[in-house]
């Protein structure tokens, strides 16, 4: 029990300042979304490689497997991520994170009908707790919302994001139960294969290939999503949902803007309102009632 909440911890916090600097690496540069990815997924893929082989860890696959790896890195690292980051060119940040609450739902309904787990009354209610306090703390946000077809087109990125991380989370839960390839060269292999679709991507979109390596903020905001945003966060969490369920791990999504904010708060001065003291205790009790369910199914 404790082992997991370090893991679920440990993506949670890593991962929650990534939306904001994904943002920041892409503002004043002229580079392609798709390159973006494809440059972070394809070196935290390749240094996790690099540890695997230094460390005489299991290298050869069956084809089988590979194919695996590589729907893995579609949904996961590919898929999720040119989505997300397209969606971050239209909209704050703050606004896809909060959509991205939507996976705990989506992971929930996944694991039903494919591998026929029974929703219980307190996981639906855990996970529909979590995205009423989430619509209570960014209730402003959504009424200054300007609906337009730049917007929209942002939030339907934004949907189809975490519908493709719902399936990743899926599919490893099928990994873990079929396959149960060790969790380094699971992540490792994946990443790179879901870097390869990225740069597919952009070649299809005639995306200019560079590197801004004169761009100090972009490399050091890089440098945070391939260590703390990707290699460590990703390996957390892919444990974490082995350990305990898709359903669990989705409402990272839930926490993760809560905690984005609670960090603009000390780092930015921004002051907390009537609706984040009232949304946060009532999504703390949806991830209570989640984690409880998940101690009784252990």
């Amino acid at each position: 029990m404790q082992s997991n909440i370090v893991l679920f911890l440990g993506a949670l916090l890593f991962w929650s300042a990534t939306w904001s600097i994904i943002g920041l690496t892409q503002v004043n540069i002229d580079l392609d979304p798709t390159i973006s990815v494809f440059i972070r997924f394809i070196l935290a893929g390749l240094i996790i490689l690099a540890y695997v082989i230094l460390t005489n860890r299991k290298l050869i696959f069956s084809l089988k497997e590979h194919l695996y790896f590589f729907i893995l890195g579609i949904f996961l690292y590919s898929g999720n991520y040119i989505f997300f980051y397209h969606s971050n060119v239209y909209l704050p940040s703050n606004i896809p994170a909060t959509v991205f609450c939507l996976l705990t739902i989506f992971n929930i309904l996944g694991e039903k009908f494919i591998f026929k787990k029974p929703i219980t009354s307190m996981t639906l209610s855990g996970a529909l707790l979590g995205i009423i306090g989430i619509g209570i703390i960014f209730y402003q946000d959504f009424v200054n919302f300007d609906l337009n077809s730049g917007t929209t087109l942002g939030l339907m990125f934004a949907l189809f994001a975490t519908l493709s991380a719902s399936a990743g989370n899926l599919i490893a839960i099928y990994n873990k139960r079929n396959y149960n390839i060790p969790l380094l060269q699971n992540v490792a292999f994946a990443m790179i294969y879901g870097a390869l679709v990225a740069l597919i991507v952009s070649f299809i979109k005639g995306a200019e290939f560079y590197i801004p390596i004169n761009n100090f903020s972009y490399l050091l905001g890089l440098a945070y999503l391939i260590f703390f945003g990707s290699i460590i966060s990703f390996l957390c969490y892919i444990r974490f949902i082995e350990n305990t369920s898709a359903s669990t791990g989705g409402y990272i999504g839930v926490i993760m803007p809560i905690l984005a904010l609670i960090i603009s708060m000390i780092f930015e001065d921004v002051k907390p309102d009537i609706f984040f003291l009232t949304g946060l205790p009532v999504a703390l009790m949806g991830l209570l009632l989640i984690l409880k369910q998940e101690s009784v199914n252990k």
